[in-house]
């Protein structure tokens, strides 16, 4: 058994920014992306109707690449923040054990 003593807030950072990113980019496509081919945009209809389905699904990508972006932000500074409680905890109750062969 090896046990996980720390992990750095900088790498923490990275790895919880690529995943929600990815997250959000994935499930992203089924809530902005295809509702808007199909005229069924939750962002048109807040911000208001587009008559050109062209420019509406310009929209819909731009609010999506913004999506994208923002959750890999927070979801980075949570991975950070995570980290950072961890390193406290483990040093309090020893960390996490793991089994490597």
């Amino acid at each position: 058994m090896k046990t996980i003593r720390s992990v750095t807030v900088g790498s923490a950072f990275k790895v919880g920014a690529v995943l929600s990113a990815l997250l959000f980019a994935v499930l992203g496509i089924f809530i902005l992306l295809l509702p808007g081919l199909f005229g069924a945009s939750l962002p048109r209809s807040i911000i208001g109707g587009y008559s050109d389905p062209v420019s509406a699904l310009g929209v819909d990508l731009v609010i999506y690449l913004i999506g994208v972006v923002a959750y890999g932000v927070i979801g980075g500074i949570g991975g950070a923040i995570y980290a950072f409680l961890y390193n406290l905890v483990a040093d309090v109750v020893g960390g996490l054990e793991i089994d490597i062969d």
